[in-house]
């Protein structure tokens, strides 16, 4: 087992006194805005596009803190001490560019967090996977009798967990909060890397290397995707400093169970997910410094259940089951999500969100291979641009909808087993969050169902 290394704070200046920087209050930034001002920050001036709905003077504070609302106001950042940016922001912001220049030190609430707590974090990043695999982890560590929760991206803002030293944290970190860390988690996990958040990174190779930051601040073991670390390898200058230590799975596929003894309705059955788990239980054993045996590996498989949004049956009505896996924002995750689906079963896939400038040429692959059955219906913003050479070739199974609400009604007419909302592109266009278009689709699918008489 290797012993964790204390590290100590030596690239965040000290918040006591200072002008404090916060791009965004949403949650992040009032986690840390309140961390701000708990360490004694002089002053905190927090901008945020939108309209900040709070009425309250400086006072309430004990510090001079100032909220401001619209984008105009974004200069005020060059006169601060450090500026913590929230993960909306994207890396190619004109002002952030600015401040990069003008090197005002920048930073995060996950590095703020991992600044003092990175030897009980495990950090998980991936361009798909990463919730299952750091929900499993958890649970496994659970299971196992080790005090263990999940934070970061999903779970518990980071600047809210506990402070308890004995808790180990799983973080999911996206590659927005990972491009910013000046301090890695000492256990560092990479699902696999495929191409997202363009219009935040600029690049793919601004992507990749953004994840790249979540091991190359600290971090003493990586666990790693074997075709992620070629990627990560393949960079160009300037190079990536890898951890000592690497593992990948090529570790754990001999050992993994077999599907007959593992229960067949768990999630972790899907090869994708077999995937996530197989890095998951290799951060265990490295953390515990011992192997797992066979039947504890099949413990935590057998008690996990599937993730809200992750493939989850909502409804099964009107001859149709009804499944939401409204997290899939790439398309690499609806060809996974399709791939998942009974070969004998037809597929009305409803896709379209955001559109971030990704390709969509895997999924188009994908749906040309010969895959039968699979129909399309494409809704706003992007929908159109989804499966573009798939519908030249099969225009009879592709379908445009105005929007959620009514490509759940055309698809309750269409001849098919499963409607699968699987977007392929992020929520935020007309929803605030994945969870907000998740519930729009339950309820366009229960209105369906009453309307038929069904459920």
């Amino acid at each position: 087992m290797v012993e964790p290394a204390k590290r100590v704070d030596t690239t965040l200046p000290p918040l006591a006194g200072a002008r404090v920087g916060v791009w965004g209050f949403g949650r992040e930034g009032r986690a840390v805005t309140g961390t701000a001002i708990d360490r004694g920050a002089a002053e905190v001036i927090v901008i945020d596009s939108g309209v900040i709905d709070l009425d309250v003077s400086g006072d309430d504070f004990g510090c001079e803190v100032q909220l401001l609302s619209g984008d105009e106001h974004l200069n005020r950042f060059l006169d601060c001490d450090v500026v913590f940016l929230s993960p909306g922001v994207p890396w190619v912001h004109p002002v952030l560019a600015e401040l990069r220049a003008a090197g005002v030190p920048m930073s995060s609430a996950t590095d703020l967090f991992l600044a003092t707590e990175a030897d009980r974090t495990i950090g998980v990043t991936g361009t798909k996977g990463k919730s299952t695999t750091a929900s499993f982890l958890a649970h496994a560590l659970t299971r196992l009798g080790r005090n263990a929760l999940v934070a970061g991206n999903i779970g518990l803002p980071l600047l809210e967990v506990p402070d308890d030293p004995e808790q180990i944290v799983v973080a999911e970190m996206s590659s927005q909060q990972c491009a910013v860390l000046q301090h890695s988690p000492r256990i560092a996990v990479v699902t696999n890397l495929g191409e997202d958040h363009l219009n935040w990174h600029g690049s793919v190779d601004a992507y990749v290397r953004a994840k790249a930051e979540i091991f190359a601040r600290g971090t003493e073991i990586l666990i790693c995707d074997s075709a992620a670390l070629t990627q990560l390898r393949d960079l160009s200058e300037p190079s990536i400093e890898f951890p000592a230590t690497v593992v990948t799975e090529d570790a754990i596929i001999d050992r993994w169970p077999a599907s007959a003894e593992i229960n067949p309705l768990s999630p972790m059955i899907y090869p994708h997910n077999r995937a996530n788990g197989q890095l998951a239980v290799l951060a265990i054993e490295v953390l515990l410094g011992r192997r797992l045996s066979t039947a504890e590996i099949v413990d935590a498989i057998d008690t996990f259940s599937a993730l809200p949004h992750r493939l989850e049956l909502v409804a099964q009505t009107g001859g149709k089951l009804w499944i939401d896996d409204s997290l899939a924002t790439t398309a690499e995750s609806v060809v996974v999500a399709l791939a998942a689906m009974p070969a004998e079963k037809s597929v009305a896939v409803i896709v379209g969100g955001f559109d971030r400038g990704i390709s969509y040429a895997e999924l188009d692959e994908y749906l040309l291979s010969g895959v039968p059955n699979v129909h399309l219906v494409q809704i706003p913003s992007n929908g159109p641009r989804i499966g573009e050479r798939f519908a030249a070739e099969h225009s009879s199974r592709v379908h445009a909808a105005d929007d959620l609400a009514a490509a759940v009604r055309l698809a309750s007419g269409l001849d098919v087993d499963v409607v699968l909302l699987s977007p392929g592109a992020p929520s935020y266009d007309f929803y605030r969050n994945f969870e907000e278009k998740s519930a729009a689709f339950t309820r366009a699918v229960d209105d369906v169902s009453a309307a038929d008489g069904s459920r």
